[in-house]
This record gives C-alpha cells, sequence and structure tokens, in this order.
C-alpha cells in the first residue's frame, strides 16, 4: 500500500508543477492574520468562540456550538468531533439549518494521519490532496468523515450545549450574515 501512495505522490507532484499556484494551494499556508483584502474566521473551541476578520480588524465575533465531544480533533466519521486545523469555505447552500458553509475537512493533514492509521487507502488519500489543491469540496463520504462546516440552528432554540455532529453552529442571524459576507474560498482556521 506504501508503494501505491509513493507512485500516487509523484503522479501529484507533476501534477502541482504543471498546475502551479491554485486557490486550495493559496490557503494550505494562510496565516491565522489574513491580509488586507482577505477574509478569515478563526474559532477557539475552549471558548466557545469565532471571529471574522480582515487584515488586523475584527470585524464581527461569534458564540459557537460545537459537537457532542469537543475536546479533541475529529478523526473519523461519527466521532461527533469538530476538527482542528487550517481549512477553507468549500460551498454554500441552504440547509436544514438555515445556511451552510462547508469547511474543506478532511483536508491534507487529516488524510495523512487517517492513511498512516490505515482508515484511508491511497486512492481517498489523492482525491483529498486533489481537492485541497483545486480548492474544492474534499469527499465526504471516506472512513474520516465529512460534510462538516458552518451552520446555523435552523428551527432548534440557541442552546448553549454542543450538540452538532462536529460542525460549528451559530445563531441563524449570524449565519445569515457570514452566508453574504464570506466568500467561497475563504480560510478557517479552528484552534483547539
Amino acid at each position: 500500500m506504501r508503494v501505491a501512495v509513493g507512485w500516487s505522490m509523484a503522479a501529484v507532484l507533476v501534477v502541482i508543477g504543471a498546475a502551479g499556484t491554485s486557490r486550495g494551494q493559496q490557503y494550505a499556508d494562510y496565516g491565522s492574520n489574513g491580509t488586507a483584502g482577505s477574509p478569515i474566521l478563526e474559532v477557539w473551541k475552549q471558548q466557545r468562540r469565532m471571529e471574522l476578520r480582515q487584515g488586523d480588524r475584527m470585524l464581527r465575533e461569534f458564540r459557537v456550538v460545537l459537537g457532542t465531544d469537543p475536546r479533541f480533533a475529529k478523526q473519523y466519521r461519527g466521532d461527533n468531533r469538530t476538527p482542528v486545523g487550517r481549512y477553507y469555505i468549500s460551498e454554500k447552500h441552504v440547509s436544514q439549518y438555515h445556511r451552510f458553509l462547508g469547511l474543506s475537512y478532511p483536508n491534507v493533514d487529516d488524510a495523512e494521519r487517517g492513511y498512516s492509521r490505515g482508515l484511508i487507502d491511497a486512492g481517498e488519500w489523492a482525491d483529498v490532496f486533489l481537492a485541497n489543491l483545486s480548492g474544492g469540496a474534499p469527499p465526504w463520504r471516506t472512513p474520516l468523515g465529512g460534510r462538516v462546516g458552518i451552520h446555523g440552528f435552523g428551527d432548534r432554540p440557541f442552546l448553549t450545549v454542543d450538540w452538532t455532529e462536529g460542525c460549528i453552529a451559530v445563531r441563524n442571524e449570524d449565519i445569515e450574515y457570514l452566508y453574504d459576507v464570506v466568500p467561497v474560498g475563504t480560510a478557517v482556521v479552528i484552534n483547539e
């Protein structure tokens, strides 16, 4: 299996060299301070807090609710944990929870951990890598889980108890604001 990944990695490196810098690659090393023109969302899980910043300015702060087991980073489908790491908004749509900003979970680091633990195979690793490289949505049906995002409460009342399956929930009025001002591709940093 390791040989297959070695060959996949070599093929991916050829693609990277031919493709140059892509949107996903730009966000792979995105700093937590952002740049003057680019918004960034940063979450602190222990504080149940999220900030929207642009450059050095904080535009807005939000209270958040997390997965039912928020203490550690997401490892696999069904663990009810909110991921930790650097992601980007990969899609936006209306959902049962009002609005949904899909995150690029799993990212390349998550795929590396999953592969080394035997949770995903070389093909799944490559699919995650290429999706993150292109700035698209990664595959969400792997053993690592997926369809993690930032969403509203839908018809639920605002609760301070963690109730999601790993997503980050904010008030419906907050997700409406974010949905309107945060474009696909926005960097999202989730800290423990």
